[in-house]
């Protein structure tokens, strides 16, 4: 079956326009829209930061697919409502003992993004939130692309979220020394993204996700070489972010060869669902709403994700 990209959003420290707004040399943190332009604002005083972005992408997502309700939602996150859980703990620890207010750990959950979505839109359909840390969005999209070809729905809303708060930069920092020390390295983030995908063709065709377990990663390697020439425009968006995870990519020299190629994160960040702002950015590439300067437009945009000791992922989108 094939399945396209009808609409797309996204909530990140990346402007094409007005480039990247950095806190410091190694923080990236969103460049936020009115919300009170997107939700209500009632609705706003009861909802954390990341819920705020992980609807406001949702809607503007929807109408963008001019769908009004779609009939899956999943969401893909690798550390939920930080601020939240930050705030629970930290009131946990409370020397005095004093009576603490449920709300932060209620709000805390990793799928209450995928639960304020469906109460705004009013739905009961089928609602998935993905917590595979670094993997979560490849398998929310591969739990997406398994629904539609089942037949029994036609159109779904997939995200991937995650927020970076002032106590997990610091301890994040710490831990990795390093790491942030290390040439390359472009530093943490965050972000929202939302896709609509369904069998109704558009502008933008998904064709392959892999999740390569082997360790020469033989299956990525193979689809590559069988499926694309030498003189086909195709970009490469690859999530390398320095320090000891360029390891993770050296393999890339060889599989991919020398098509031209964006390390994606040095627009938004490193974070676990940072394949998601990838896979909204290849999508507006294919689209030509970002261009590059020189780079050839693309017809086939591969998105190659890796981790030490995790398995890789590709994700190919091409232009209808």
């Amino acid at each position: 079956m094939d399945l396209y990209i009808n609409g797309t959003s996204s909530i990140s420290a990346f402007d094409s326009q007005h480039g990247l707004p950095l806190d410091n040399a190694d923080r990236f943190t969103c460049t936020e829209p009115d919300y009170k332009s997107i939700i209500d604002p009632r609705q706003l005083r009861r909802m954390s930061r990341i819920m705020r972005m992980g609807l406001a992408s949702a809607i503007k997502t929807l109408k963008v697919a001019n769908v009004q309700v779609p009939q899956a939602v999943i969401t893909a996150t690798g550390l939920g409502c930080l601020e939240d859980t930050g705030n629970f703990l930290v009131k946990m620890c409370d020397p005095d003992n004093r009576m603490m207010n449920p709300t932060a750990f209620i709000q805390s959950i990793h799928n209450t993004m995928g639960g304020q979505i469906a109460m705004h839109l009013k739905s009961n359909c089928y609602n998935n939130t993905f917590t595979q840390d670094v993997l979560s969005f490849e398998h929310a999209l591969l739990d997406t692309i398994m629904l539609l070809e089942e037949g029994t729905i036609e159109s779904v809303l997939l995200g991937g979220i995650d927020e970076l708060t002032v106590l997990k930069h610091e301890l994040t920092s710490r831990l990795s020394k390093a790491q942030k020390e290390s040439e390359g390295y472009y530093g943490q983030g965050e972000g929202s993204a939302f896709l609509s995908i369904s069998g109704l063709m558009s502008s933008v065709k998904l064709e392959k996700l892999i999740l390569s377990q082997h360790p020469n990663h033989s299956d990525i390697s193979d689809y590559f070489s069988n499926h694309f020439a030498l003189g086909e425009k195709t970009l490469i968006l690859k999530g390398k972010n320095g320090g000891n995870r360029d390891e993770a990519y050296k393999l890339t020299e060889f599989i991919l060869g020398t098509k031209p190629t964006i390390e994606y994160k040095k627009y938004c960040g490193d974070y676990p669902t940072s394949c998601a702002f990838a896979t909204w950015l290849a999508s507006e590439v294919l689209k030509q709403n970002v261009v590059f300067d020189a780079i050839p437009q693309p017809k086939h945009v591969l998105i190659y994700h890796a981790y030490p000791d995790r398995p890789h992922s590709l994700i190919h989108l091409s232009t209808c």
